[in-house]
């Protein structure tokens, strides 16, 4: 596709954002990753895999907040978002983010958190935007361009 997401087999890579470093972290009730004019957000709680260790994350529950920095200047080997909804982010070093499917539900998908239907959404300059549905699947948008 144009726009660097790619359809594979069990879900999309997202092609644009390979080799770029984490320029910035913000960690608040979401865990924002800036890579370039390229954004992730994760609102759902998440598994960082970094030197063999695997930990919960999660911004708004406030589950091991000081780990997100550490991917700050970490750099992009492959964005995946699987056919099921899981988000998977490996990083050149071999660290590992996993975002589950968001869970339906009270406290899940449009649950306390206010994300909507969106436990991540990958955005590719504000262009495209990928974001998995509730119970599974994932779901590619653009902005329309404005007609002067």
């Amino acid at each position: 596709m144009e726009n660097g997401i790619e359809r594979v087999e069990d879900g999309w890579d997202v092609r644009p954002i390979r080799g770029v470093g984490v320029g910035e972290v913000t960690v608040g009730n979401t865990m924002r990753l800036h890579i370039g004019p390229h954004g992730i957000e994760v609102w759902s709680p998440a598994e960082l895999t970094a030197d063999g260790v695997t930990c919960s994350v999660h911004a708004y529950g406030r589950i091991n907040p000081g780990r997100m920095p550490q991917l700050l200047d970490q750099v992009v080997a492959e964005v995946h978002a699987a056919d099921s909804g899981v988000l998977r982010v490996r990083f050149a070093n071999g660290w590992r983010l996993d975002v589950p499917v968001p869970p339906e539900g009270p406290g899940g998908a449009g649950g306390l958190n206010g994300c909507g239907d969106a436990g991540w959404i990958v955005a590719l300059r504000g262009r495209h935007f990928l974001r998995p549905t509730p119970g599974g699947g994932v779901r590619i948008s653009g902005r329309r361009r404005e007609q002067g």
